[in-house]
């Protein structure tokens, strides 16, 4: 029986068992652990500060309203796969949609009255808008600095989910296919000496 080629073996180790599983669901959970669980401890470290800092920078840019963005829902599937901060994050943005629904209210039940077309009237409203957003932030609009949140923080959990396929491929033990090594001649081995030419059978051509 011919023995399998090395380079032909994709598996190495038997099946990583529940705790194997386990390190990939925390690897989801919080974007780096998995690999700590495993003992790979730099790539942790750089997976949880990389990914984990990108989703924080998304919503410095754009605010708890990058998340979940309601006319662009392929980013809140994305921010999804960054796991727990996407969890607590959508949380705080519901709330925080209650909370802008309520100011929304509030605004339109004390604005002055939008039948005056007067500049006096005008000026009114533009002042009690502008005094209204000073004090409630959330309110105020910016779509384009919260597109550019949303997909940092979608980025975030596309690059988390890269992550938690590293973490699969080496709890399984999967290795790369790699080609054949092609033999090299040894400089330091003997050289055998060349073999005499054979002489000429008798009765050959002269």
């Amino acid at each position: 029986m011919v023995p399998e080629h090395p380079a032909h073996s994709h598996s190495t180790s038997e099946s990583p068992g529940a705790a194997g599983y386990l390190a990939l669901v925390f690897a989801w959970i919080v974007p780096g652990l998995g690999h700590l669980l495993i003992g790979q401890r730099a790539r942790g470290i750089i997976f949880l500060l990389t990914i984990n800092g990108l989703f924080a920078g998304g919503l410095l840019i754009g605010g708890i309203r990058a998340i979940n963005p309601p006319e662009q829902p392929i980013w809140t599937y994305t921010q999804l796969l960054a796991g727990a901060p996407m969890i607590i994050a959508s949380k705080l943005q519901k709330q925080a949609e209650k909370n802008f629904e309520l100011l929304q209210d509030e605004y339109r039940s004390n604005r002055p009255e939008e039948w005056d077309t007067s500049p006096k009237k005008i000026d009114e409203r533009k002042a009690y808008a502008k005094d209204f957003i000073a004090q409630h932030p959330l309110f105020s609009y910016h779509p384009k600095v919260q597109d550019i949140g949303s997909v940092y923080c979608g980025i975030a959990g596309m690059l988390n989910l890269l992550v938690m396929f590293d973490v699969l491929l080496r709890i399984t033990g999967t290795t790369r296919e790699e080609p054949a090594a092609k033999s090299k001649p040894n400089p330091s081995a003997p050289v055998a000496p060349p073999s005499p030419p054979t002489p000429p059978a008798a009765g050959g051509a002269a």
